[in-house]
């Protein structure tokens, strides 16, 4: 049976705690900007936002690179990227795709409501129709060259087995993944995908920003 959203937060809680062990202040910090979270978490709204994003994200059949949230198509969404790879996969390997994406996602929401206090502008959004609608307009107006290096350090190495693992699903199916030299006229760079990845942890942590009233 998958894991409810609050189980994953509540297992990537437990290994922030495993990789911080003896550094008491963070720790402390981390305890209660996580129990502040989970006292007013809502569960199905976050469940909302990310079923119908990521949902986006792996659309192969959509002409254009842009997604959800992209003024540009400087970051393309993935399935326009990998379009005919991802159109041979079988709905249990799109699902395993989904739930990978998932996890990037929520990691950064996760890093967003426990180490930054958002000041709220607006009032506190918890109606999942709202809250989606509201962050789609938000997911990348936050920039990972914005973030503090502190901070970039912690979410780049919170989702870096992730991302890891991405990359192994991608190896398994096919999905082909090439350095600009490897290939002569192959421009699927490893840097390219890389930044496509990194943005879902980007678009969490927006989520958590405007679930909070900050945009």
């Amino acid at each position: 049976m998958p894991q409810s959203i609050k189980e994953r937060l509540e297992s990537m809680l437990s290994h922030l705690r495993s990789t911080l062990e003896g550094d008491e202040s963070i720790l402390e910090a981390l305890e209660v900007g996580y129990k502040r979270l989970i006292s007013e978490f809502n569960s199905e709204a976050i469940a909302y936002c990310l079923k119908n994003y990521i949902k986006a994200e792996l659309d192969y059949t959509t002409p254009g690179s842009r997604g959800i949230g992209r003024m540009t198509a400087n970051i393309p969404r993935l399935g326009a990227y990998f379009r005919k790879s991802l159109s041979k996969l079988s709905i249990q390997e799109l699902n395993k795709l989904d739930s990978l994406i998932q996890d990037l996602c929520l990691r950064g929401y996760l890093d967003s409501a426990i180490y930054v206090k958002w000041p709220a502008k607006n009032a506190k959004l918890s109606d999942e129709y709202l809250l989606f609608r509201k962050w789609i307009a938000c997911i990348y107006v936050i920039k990972p060259f914005e973030f503090s290096p502190e901070l970039w350090g912690i979410i780049k190495a919170d989702i870096a087995f992730t991302i890891i693992e991405i990359h192994d699903f991608m190896r398994k199916h096919g999905i082909e993944v090439y350095s600009l030299f490897e290939r002569a006229g192959k421009f699927l760079s490893r840097d390219k995908v890389n930044e496509i990845l990194e943005y879902y942890a980007v678009a969490g942590y927006s989520l958590r920003a405007v679930e909070e009233g900050y945009y």
